[in-house]
């Protein structure tokens, strides 16, 4: 009964409004009703849309990943073969450099050893190599088979003089070799 003399009182107001103010109270209505249909059906909408947006760009990089497979995969090989050259510990540079020279008919060489020198979990050891005169062929095929060793040696400077008119190059050279300290290179040892 409470409910009835409630809907008799709305109903009475209502029919005491002009004409003005139920066009007013109608458009209220239609407000209303629009912010609690619409605004939750826009909201829903522009969330499922960011969604999307964020599933094409995870998509993408998916995408991404898997073309850098074959390259990843390959960098990873070639790390796993430069740590591979390490577990090799090189010769005492001096002998191999004189071994290498006279494989190729290089003579004269001069080789002053330098300090070593601790690089985090390497160390370095360093030679400089002076040859007086010697042709180019030889030379480059020299370096060549040091650069190209399976140990880890590396030729870190060449400086050239001479030329035309002499009958060869004088040559000097920086070789550096790498040593890695710790647990593999102690077991390479034992």
């Amino acid at each position: 009964m409470a409910l009835a003399d409630a809907l008799d009182n709305v109903r009475n107001w209502a029919d005491a409004l002009s004409g003005r103010e139920r066009r007013l109270l109608s458009i209220m209505a239609l407000v209303f009703v629009a912010i609690v249909v619409v605004l939750p059906m826009y909201v829903a909408i522009s969330s499922i849309s960011d969604i999307e947006t964020e599933n094409a760009e995870i998509a993408q990089v998916l995408q991404d990943i898997h073309r850098s497979e074959a390259r990843l995969r390959q960098e990873k090989a070639e790390r796993r073969d430069v740590e591979r050259l390490y577990d090799r510990r090189a010769p005492s540079l001096g002998g191999f450099l004189e071994e290498r020279a006279q494989q190729y008919g290089v003579t004269g060489l001069g080789i002053t050893d330098q300090p070593k020198l601790d690089i985090g979990a390497y160390s370095r050891r360093s030679v400089r190599v002076s040859l007086p005169v010697v042709e180019l062929r030889p030379l480059i095929e020299m370096l060549a088979d040091i650069e190209n060793s399976s140990y880890p040696v590396s030729i870190e400077r060449i400086q050239m003089t001479g030329g035309r008119m002499r009958t060869g190059y004088t040559v000097k050279l920086a070789v550096n070799a790498y040593d890695r300290e710790g647990p593999a290179a102690t077991a390479e040892q034992e």
